[in-house]
């Protein structure tokens, strides 16, 4: 593959990845099954390059949502589904949040998948989100990417670059629209290949999801229930604007049974694994509306329906999970002496959910209470050890307190016993800069930008912090190491994307 067809099948899949946010085609332009023949046009490790540079336009344009409870979550869910994929264990899959209330999910390359937060709320259970989630594990099992990276090879070189020039005019006029219609032209001779190209891969995506669902453990019914319910809702949306999955997801009667059909040859199996999908669901609710009084009002409105005798039928636990949406949503307000009573209240018949005590531990910070916050996630954390997100509010609430030598010490110890995170070391660059080590925060910073692939960023704080030691230093070495393994791999990826990498200037 040259060079040039690197460039323009990035861009082709950035097209296609990105577009269900924007167009809703990410799934238009795709070929029907054909096989093992995909890794011919775009190998494994390709389409992984792709999707770093995927990730990086992502967050570029999009609201992602950073709370470390909603992303552990959404990522445990998305690991237990690939690991009953059937994928080898060496394909990464990446999972994350878009602070969007339009319901809608979309796989991009390199095993690179987003849920809007409107799907939280829409799903009436853990199996109905995990179901969607499966659906698009399998466009990316099923390299369904891949095959439209084959199809835009056969593209004439006017129609590859019109598209091309489309993206570029929308990311330069900083409204999608622009470039959206652009592509549209461009693209208009071959709907109807595009449709067949849409109901083969969603029909294999399905097919494929129900299997990976039934192998993690959930209800396989979820999945045609879930569509039910959008074919439904979108009764209610003349505009289709909330409903941005049907788009690139379309939802048929034939669909619905076909699914429904094929669910029906599994056994029946429970609801959700984790219980904590309630809690997930209205912490999500509460984050994505960006007026905290409008969450308060919705949530004393839905509290009085379940009281007793109001709405038949309503279960305790669902009336918790509204409770402790609604001290979120104080918390959020700034209430937080009534988000401490709530929460005091639900966690005395839970005292180890952990939900519970991050919410509580937030309200006492919301408060100066800083000592009581403290202890409440050292205790935590002692039923919990190596907790993400315990581990992340306990750093930061160091900080705050002025304990920036012992949030170093937690976030060392968290990232030699488990995987590296960025959120952990962009924490740890602060605990060290606080601590009056500079050659440390550079070293935090530069791991965070490498983590989060901006290897130009990485290597400034790398050269940054190697001006800040002796030559004959060890610690030089060790820099000047770091910053050349950095630099090749810069290289090798440079061959995907098309980046330029800059001469190395001397550092002295």
């Amino acid at each position: 593959m040259t060079l040039t067809h690197r460039r323009l099948a990035f861009a082709t899949l950035l097209l296609f990845g990105c577009n269900t946010l924007t167009m809703g085609n990410t799934d238009s332009i795709v070929l029907p099954n054909i096989g093992e023949t995909a890794e011919s046009y775009l190998s494994t490790e390709d389409e992984q390059r792709y999707g770093e540079e995927f990730m990086r336009s992502i967050r570029r344009s999009l609201d992602l949502v950073t709370d470390p409870e909603i992303q552990n979550y959404v990522e445990a869910l998305g690991n237990r589904l690939v690991a009953s994929s059937g994928v080898s264990s060496g394909r990464k899959f990446s999972f994350f949040v878009v602070r969007d209330p339009s319901i809608n999910a979309f796989a991009g390359p390199g095993g690179y998948i987003g849920v809007h937060s409107g799907l939280f709320i829409t799903g009436e259970s853990e199996a109905e989100l995990a179901s969607v989630m499966a659906h698009e594990i399998a466009h990316v099992t099923q390299r369904h990417i891949a095959r439209a990276f084959e199809d835009s090879s056969r593209m004439s070189v006017p129609m590859t670059a019109a598209i091309i020039a489309a993206i570029i005019l929308g990311s330069r006029a900083g409204s999608g629209q622009a470039g959206e219609a652009a592509i549209a032209a461009s693209l208009g001779g071959s709907i109807q290949r595009q449709i067949n190209f849409t109901r083969a891969n969603e029909q294999e995506a399905d097919r494929v999801g129900l299997q990976i669902l039934a192998d993690a453990g959930y209800e396989p019914r979820a999945m045609p229930r879930f569509f039910e319910h959008l074919q439904q809702a979108s009764i209610f949306y003349d505009d289709g604007l909330q409903l941005e999955f049907l788009r690139t997801h379309p939802v048929t009667i034939a669909r619905i049974s076909d699914t429904r059909n094929r669910a029906e040859q599994y056994p029946e199996l429970r609801e959700s694994i984790s219980d904590a999908f309630p809690l997930i669901r209205e912490k999500v609710r509460v984050l994505q509306e960006a007026n905290p009084d409008k969450s308060l009002v919705w949530y004393e409105g839905a509290l009085a329906e379940t009281k007793e005798g109001t709405k038949e039928g309503a279960k305790e636990n669902e009336r918790d999970a509204l409770r402790y949406g609604y001290a979120v949503a104080l918390n959020a307000a700034g209430r937080y002496a009534e988000a401490s009573a709530q929460l005091t209240s639900l966690a005395k018949r839970e005292p180890e959910r952990v939900a519970y005590q991050i919410a509580l531990a937030e309200a006492a910070l919301g408060q100066s209470r800083i000592d009581e916050a403290l202890i409440i996630y050292e205790r935590s954390l002692g039923l919990y050890p190596y907790h993400l997100p315990l581990t992340l509010y306990y750093a930061h609430a160091l900080l705050q307190n002025g304990q920036a030598e012992k949030a170093a010490q937690v976030i060392d110890n968290y990232t030699r016993a488990r995987s590296q995170r960025p959120e952990l070391y962009r924490l740890l660059a602060q605990a060290r800069d606080a601590m009056k080590d500079p050659l440390g925060a550079r070293q935090a910073l530069a791991e965070y930008y490498y983590l989060r692939g901006d290897m130009r960023a990485a290597l400034e704080q790398l050269q940054m912090a190697l001006r800040l030691v002796p030559k004959s230093d060890v610690r030089a070495t060790r820099l000047t190491a770091r910053i050349e393994s950095m630099r090749n791999e810069w290289r090798i990826r440079a061959k995907f994307s098309g980046e330029v990498v800059p001469e190395e200037r001397p550092n002295r």
